[in-house]
């Protein structure tokens, strides 16, 4: 993989740090560190997520951006946009096979509290 972690501006800090601690959990993705000038998320071998303030007057998420999170298994692919929902996510499609993207994509994607895009995919068959 090229990329190496992720960092999104957050009008909501505290809301959106304990959204994420909760929808990235299945993934086991933990909170690592929050400042609360930067909130850190991974695992202790791969810091890959990250959320800073942002003030309210500047933009944040752009039209047609999104970020997938690769996710081990469709099971985890339900669990994080299901737990994303219950947290008031916004969900844009919920979880299931994409045969125009290929034969064994299977994804969901829900908005966070700031309106970011994100995408959950697997290429698992189970």
């Amino acid at each position: 993989m090229m990329i190496d972690h992720v960092s999104l501006g957050t009008h909501r800090y505290d809301q959106a740090v304990r959204f994420y601690r909760e929808a990235l959990a299945p993934l086991g993705l933990t909170l690592l560190r929050d400042t609360g000038k930067e909130a850190a998320f991974g695992t202790p071998e791969q810091w890959c997520f990250f959320l800073y303030p942002v003030d309210e007057a500047e933009p944040i998420a752009a039209k047609g951006t999104h970020i997938a999170l690769r996710a081990e298994s469709r099971a985890q692919v339900a669990q994080v946009h299901a737990q994303a929902l219950t947290l008031a996510g916004q969900d844009v499609f919920t979880p299931r096979t994409r045969p125009d993207i290929n034969d064994t994509y299977f994804g969901a994607m829900f908005k966070d509290l700031d309106g970011h895009a994100i995408e959950v995919k697997t290429d698992s068959t189970s």
